[in-house]
């Protein structure tokens, strides 16, 4: 399992999405590699199809978006739609559900 920690160089790694993350992989998949990305503006987030920051990839599959393909891309601040509201961050189930998946497409 191949996780991609992908972030932008004005925004920095978040902490609140990196705890996130630990706790879907600790949940799913402790032994699953997370490649940290940085991207460093307009066009670097156009070319690795940056969606703001953070985005989490798993297996290449956007935690929110899945594979479907965004209208655009963008080196600033990502918001997620999560239980307690917009937040900078994905949820923990959000991360966890998408390394489920990925597990249950690998496994078929």
């Amino acid at each position: 399992m191949k996780i991609e920690f992908m972030y932008s160089k004005s925004t920095g790694r978040s902490e609140k999405a990196e705890e996130a993350l630990k706790m879907a992989i600790e949940s799913t998949d402790p032994g699953a590699e997370v490649i940290y990305t940085e991207v460093f503006d307009s066009e670097d987030a156009r070319d690795k199809k940056f969606l703001g920051s953070p985005s989490i990839r798993v297996n290449g599959v956007d935690v929110e978006y899945g594979e479907r393909e965004p209208d655009e891309y963008q080196a600033g601040t990502r918001y997620y739609n999560t239980p307690e509201g917009w937040k900078p961050y994905p949820h923990a189930k959000l991360i966890a559900n998408t390394i489920l998946e990925q597990q249950a497409k690998a496994q078929k």
